[in-house]
């Protein structure tokens, strides 16, 4: 059990990471994302690839060749699309879609470019972006790693082995040193009863002689 609880704490984590990049990358580039949904642009950009768009720097329809991400009204992202730069004019350029055989029927100019792409995601990493941007990915990653933070991960103390208790016991009780005995005093002599019986003793025939005569 605490096993997986690290487990998911550690992809949580991960996770909430991967989620948090693109914001940052955002706030600090000043890019936004874009992601191809016509076929326009085949084979440099697929359908579903996402777009890394930095802000136009004012020069970028110069220079021929290269792929500017443009709208029809200026400042709307709602109709933007990305083309290359084919022709220069007097007031903008003209564009083409790699995949288009003939080239847009109308020039741009300064105001409607949006910006260029700085790089682009294809692929898995593309799935992997336009996943992470939906709101219930959000809340399931943020769920698993509020459960997997806050779930407790410390093992159970497990109850001691008897024996290994009464080992211990025995190495302790060796390792006390041992108690002195306190001596037991021995018990005073009976000198009443010695005196009684001295007294009551028998004398000796020989003491007893009559009176008047001599040994």
């Amino acid at each position: 059990m605490r096993s997986i609880i690290l487990t998911l704490r550690t992809l949580s984590s991960i996770a909430l990471v991967a989620l948090a990049v693109p914001f940052l990358w955002a706030a600090v580039s000043g890019d936004y994302y874009m992601t191809v949904t016509g076929v326009s642009m085949r084979p440099t950009y697929e359908v579903g690839d996402v777009l890394v768009v930095q802000a136009p720097a004012g020069d970028e329809l110069a220079t021929p060749g290269t792929p500017v991400v443009v709208s029809f009204a200026a400042g709307d992202t709602s109709d933007q699309y990305v083309h290359r730069v084919e022709t220069v004019t007097e007031d903008g350029a003209i564009l083409k879609g790699d995949g288009n055989d003939i080239s847009d029927p109308l020039p741009v100019t300064q105001e409607q470019v949006l910006g260029t792409p700085r790089f682009a995601l294809q692929g898995t990493w593309a799935t992997l972006f336009r996943v992470s941007e939906l709101w219930a990915v959000r809340l399931i990653v943020g769920a698993v790693f509020l459960i997997a933070l806050f779930a407790p991960s410390r093992r159970r103390v497990r109850q001691a082995d008897p024996a290994v208790n009464g080992a211990a016991t025995a190495l302790s009780a060796a390792a006390s040193p041992a108690e002195t005995p306190t001596p037991v005093p021995a018990p005073a002599p009976n000198t009443d009863a010695a005196v009684r019986g001295t007294a009551s003793a028998p004398r000796h025939s020989a003491d007893l002689t009559p009176a008047g005569h001599a040994r």
